[in-house]
C-alpha cells in the first residue's frame, strides 16, 4: 500500500496512546545524558516505516542496500508497520521490552507524545550544529518537528493542499477555468456562483481530524490567519472576531447549499467522491487525489478535473502534512541512526516518481522532475506550513474543535458561541501532558 492509500490510514482515527500509559514508570526509561557511542565495531540499526511495504519494497530495500554498501560494517533491519496507531503501541512494547528500533517513521501527531516524555532524542543531543541541518529542509516541514524550541525529527516526505476543481462546472457557471480562485474571498464568490448557475455545490471542505486540508485548524489558522494558541502555548487564542466572521461564512454556505453538506460530517474520501460524481465544483486536497480520481472515473469525466495551487489564506501558506524520522532514546547507536535518517530523507525523489509526494529535503525538491506535470509542480510551487498544534493531546483538541464547528455549521450554535465553547475545552485540555 503506497502513500495514496496510506494517507487514508493516517487520517482515519484519533490517537490512542493514553497519557497515563505513556508516563508509566519505566516504560520510557531509555538513556539519559550523553548518547551511547557505538565504538568502532559493527553497527546494526532497526528502521521502522509506516505502511510502505506494499508497492514500495524495491525502493526501500534498494536505498538500504546502497547505505550498507557505503557504510561498511553497518546492517539495517527494516520493519514496516501497518499504520501510525500501531507505530505508537509497537514502539511502547519495544521500549518496555528492551528491543527498541533505532529510526522510527512518525507523524507530527505522534511525535509530541514521545517528545513530551523524553522518549526520543532532540537533535541537539546528537548533532553539534542543528541549524545547519535545518537549513537543508523545507522550513514549513522542518518546523513540524520543532517542539518547545527543540527539533525532534528529520522530515521524510509530505503532501500539500491544492485546489482540485471541475472545469466544466466553472464554464457552466460563467467562470474562467484557467483562472481558478486565488484567495478565500474568491473561493466563496465562485462557490456561490457555481451553486446559483448549476445547482451543484461550490466546494467540499471536510472537518476530519487529521486531513491535510479541510480540518478546523486549517480553516482557522491557514484561511482566517488566526493563531490557535497563545504565545506560551497554554491557552486557546482562536476565538477572535476574524475567526467568527470566517466561520459564519461557512455556516451561511452550508445553509444555502453553496458549501456541500458533506463538509459537516464526511471524510476526505467522501468529498472526493462528491467531486467525482460532478456534484461539487472544488475540493482542497493533496494532488495525490488525482490518481484516485483517474482510477475511479471514466476518461471523459477525468478530463474535467484540473489542479491549481491552494487559494491564498491569511495564514500565508498552504496546509502541509508530512512523515518524519525520530531516534528513540533507547537506541544503542543514536548518532548513526540520525545519519541514516538524514540519508533516507535524501532518497525521496525515487518515491516521488511513484507517488506525488513532497520531499522534505529542499535540494531534492529542486530537481527538474518536480516541474514535469501540473500535479507534481503544485507540490513545490507554494509555501507549506504545518498548522496543527504540536501538543500530546492533539487528538482531543481536534475532537473538541470539530464538534463545535459542526454545531455552528448545522445552525445549532452561533459561530461566536461555538468558538468560545471550543476555546474553553482547549483551555481544559492544554495543561495535560505539558
Amino acid at each position: 500500500m503506497g502513500p495514496i492509500k496510506r494517507r487514508r490510514l493516517l487520517t482515519g482515527g484519533a490517537l490512542v496512546l493514553v497519557t497515563a500509559v505513556v508516563s508509566a514508570c519505566g516504560v520510557f526509561g531509555g538513556t539519559t545524558g550523553e548518547p551511547a557511542s557505538s565504538g568502532s565495531g559493527p553497527v546494526s540499526l532497526e528502521f521502522w516505516t509506516i505502511n510502505l511495504k506494499e508497492g514500495y519494497t524495491p525502493y526501500i530495500e534498494g536505498a538500504i542496500r546502497r547505505y550498507e554498501q557505503e557504510h561498511a560494517g553497518t546492517t539495517i533491519t527494516w520493519v514496516d508497520i501497518p499504520d501510525f496507531e500501531q507505530t505508537q503501541s509497537k514502539l511502547l512494547a519495544a521500549i518496555s521490552g528492551g528491543a527498541t528500533p533505532d529510526v522510527v517513521n512518525m507523524t507530527p501527531f505522534i511525535l509530541p507524545k514521545f517528545a513530551a516524555t523524553g522518549t526520543v532524542y532532540s537533535l541537539d543531543e546528537l548533532a553539534p550544529d542543528v541549524p545547519s541541518i535545518a537549513a537543508e529542509y523545507a522550513p514549513g516541514l522542518w518546523d513540524a518537528g520543532v517542539i518547545g524550541g527543540k527539533a525532534y525529527a528529520i522530515p521524510f516526505y509530505g503532501s500539500v493542499s491544492a485546489l482540485i476543481y471541475n472545469a466544466d462546472l466553472f464554464r457552466e457557471a460563467g467562470l474562467d477555468p484557467d483562472k481558478p480562485p486565488a484567495d478565500w474571498d474568491e473561493v466563496f464568490a465562485a462557490a456561490e456562483k457555481i451553486h446559483e448557475k448549476t445547482g451543484a455545490s461550490g466546494f467540499v471542505q471536510t472537518l476530519d481530524d487529521f486531513d491535510d486540508a479541510g480540518n478546523p485548524s486549517d480553516i482557522l489558522a491557514g484561511q482566517a490567519g488566526v493563531p490557535l494558541l497563545s504565545d506560551d502555548g497554554k491557552k486557546a487564542a482562536f476565538a477572535t472576531p476574524d475567526a467568527v466572521r470566517h466561520l459564519e461564512r461557512y455556516a451561511e454556505g452550508v445553509k444555502k447549499g453553496w458549501i456541500d453538506r458533506t463538509s459537516v460530517n464526511g471524510g476526505v474520501m467522501d468529498g472526493a467522491k462528491v467531486l467525482a460524481q460532478g456534484k461539487t465544483g472544488m475540493v482542497f486536497l493533496g494532488p495525490w487525489i488525482l490518481r484516485w480520481l483517474q482510477d475511479n472515473t471514466d476518461a471523459e469525466t477525468f478530463k474535467k478535473f484540473k489542479v491549481a495551487v491552494h487559494p491564498k489564506g491569511a495564514g500565508g501558506a498552504a496546509n502541509g502534512f508530512l512523515q518524519q524520522f525520530a531516534v528513540p532514546k533507547a537506541s544503542k547507536h543514536p548518532k548513526e541512526a540520525l545519519d541514516f535518517a538524514r540519508y533516507f530523507s535524501s532518497t525521496v525523489l525515487e518515491l516521488a516518481k511513484q507517488a506525488p509526494v513532497l520531499p522534505g529535503l529542499a535540494s531534492v525538491a529542486d530537481d527538474p522532475y518536480f516541474q514535469s506535470s501540473p500535479e507534481i509542480k503544485v507540490l513545490v510551487d507554494q509555501d507549506v506550513k504545518f498548522y496543527w498544534p504540536k501538543h500530546p493531546a492533539v487528538a482531543e483538541l481536534f475532537a473538541a474543535l470539530r464538534t463545535q464547528f459542526q454545531a455552528a455549521l448545522l445552525g445549532d450554535k452561533t459561530a461566536e458561541a461555538a468558538l468560545k465553547d471550543a476555546a474553553g475545552e482547549w483551555d481544559r485540555i492544554l495543561p495535560v501532558g505539558q
